[in-house]
């Protein structure tokens, strides 16, 4: 038989009345523990899951587009939309959705998709191209002053010189063109070390006398 001294029975006393009064307590926060991490598990896990599969059909999308299939297009990427709301790929082929109706000039149609990225996009490099292009399609349909709001809308800063570059175009649109010579050199401002975005948006500039 196991043999305890004097100090060992009082500590093991002092643990038989601890797990009595604490022990149900204890064992509640170790079973909410483990359900929280069982849940975590399993939500990257269908997120994973969710991600795969939407890649495979945003592949489909990228084909059909390059089909010149439309019908194609706007059928998968409603389907992302219905089912996948949540993941990058759905906003990635709304993007594609959209540029398929500009070109096929359904108008309402790419703003339609362009709109729902702008809503419920997470990724903010995707909703600064959403923005820049609804704002296309509003120059187009001469919808100024919404172009103008979309325009005005906060963005991702590294988009800043874009922004403002469309800005003028829209200005130029609207036959204003001082504000539009302002828009244009904010933009070359804003392009920094970008030479590339610097030199079109000066092409832009020159050709208004800028």
């Amino acid at each position: 038989m196991a043999h305890f001294d004097l100090h060992e029975q009082e500590q093991l006393t002092k643990i038989k009345y601890f797990w009595r009064d604490w022990g149900k307590y204890i064992v509640a926060i170790v079973v909410v523990a483990l359900i929280a991490y069982v849940s975590d598990v399993l939500w990257v896990a269908n997120a994973t899951s969710n991600a795969t599969k939407a890649a495979v059909i945003y592949s489909q999308v990228n084909d059909a587009a390059n089909a010149k299939d439309k019908n194609k297009v706007y059928k998968l990427t409603d389907n992302l939309k219905n089912k996948y709301s949540r993941v990058e790929y759905t906003a990635m082929a709304s993007i594609i959705a959209a540029k398929v109706a500009i070109d096929a000039k359904d108008m309402d149609k790419a703003s339609a998709y362009l709109e729902w990225i702008i809503k419920k996009a997470t990724d903010k490099g995707l909703v600064a191209i959403a923005m820049l292009r609804l704002a296309d399609v509003y120059i187009d349909q001469k919808k100024f002053d919404l172009a103008h709001t979309t325009l005005m809308q906060d963005h991702d800063a590294s988009f800043d010189s874009l922004f403002y570059a469309k800005r003028g175009d829209l200005y130029v649109a609207q036959g204003d063109l001082v504000k539009a010579r302002d828009a244009y050199k904010a933009g070359i401002d804003k392009a920094g070390q970008d030479q590339n975005m610097a030199g079109s948006i000066q092409m832009k500039l020159d050709v208004l006398g800028g």
